[in-house]
């Protein structure tokens, strides 16, 4: 009998709790278009670029925009470098994300690990700087809207 009572009590916790969310936890129904995803020439620039536009794309539709119901935003890669000094592999990147027709976010990050794990630790960075930049432009399309209203 007492593990029906607490079972219970658990089950109209949870209830209790999925009621009282918000509905912008559940429903993130922003159109997030992407203009334009530059990456600089240089090796692998098709294959770097494919990849952060997915990383990018995965990462808006995570990503909290408000009550915003379409966002155009674009990204260009500033920096990207990889280079192995030693028995160290350091991937650098820097992207500068916009909002367009509005400002514009910076992500950084500067990683190291084995030489041997050199594109996990390239994708690796490339996410990171991904989700930092669509997080910043979350914040910025957040605030432009509640300073509409």
């Amino acid at each position: 009998m007492r593990r029906a009572s607490r079972w219970l009590l658990s089950a109209v916790m949870a209830l209790t709790s999925l009621t009282a969310l918000p509905a912008s936890t559940f429903a993130r129904d922003t159109k997030v278009e992407w203009k334009s995803v530059d990456v600089p020439a240089g090796d692998g620039q098709t294959q770097r670029a494919r990849a952060l536009r997915g990383m990018l794309s995965s990462a808006a539709k995570k990503a909290d925009f408000g009550k915003a119901r379409s966002v155009v935003l674009s990204a260009r890669v500033v920096e990207f470098t990889s280079a192995t000094r030693g028995d160290v592999h350091r991937v650098s990147c820097t992207i500068v994300g916009r909002v367009v027709g509005g400002p514009t976010a910076r992500s950084r990050i500067s990683f190291g690990g084995r030489p041997s794990e050199r594109r996990a630790l390239e994708k690796q960075v490339l996410t990171m700087v991904a989700n930092g930049v669509v997080g910043r432009l979350a914040s910025i399309v957040r605030t432009r809207a509640e300073a509409r209203d």
